[in-house]
């Protein structure tokens, strides 16, 4: 949920969707290719989205598609946005934690 009440989620159905925080009514939809494996939300309603296909990509909640940061060789399942804005990315728990 973002600071302005916008409910993100995203899917196995290669969706990211945005939701109305006050009645639950769906905004918009977004085709993104891959399954949503984990997702976070920075500040301005920035999502940061982990996929099944390795990528790390930034959306800003609007209707163009997300744009990718990084792809890695594995699927992506931990996504974070720290205080300071760095991005933290973690494929698999055998891998190390990456900084981006």
């Amino acid at each position: 949920v973002a600071a302005d009440g916008t409910v993100y989620t995203g899917s196995k159905d290669h969706t990211l969707r945005t939701w109305s925080g006050l009645d639950g009514a769906p905004i918009r939809t977004v085709q993104i290719g891959a399954a949503v494996l984990c997702m976070a939300i920075g500040a301005g309603s920035t999502v940061l989205i982990g996929d099944g296909k390795g990528r790390v990509s930034v959306w800003d909640g609007g209707a163009a598609p997300a744009r990718t940061l990084h792809t890695f060789t594995s699927k992506v399942e931990k996504v974070a946005i720290g205080q300071d804005g760095r991005i933290f990315v973690r494929c698999a728990a055998n891998l190390p934690l990456y900084a981006l």
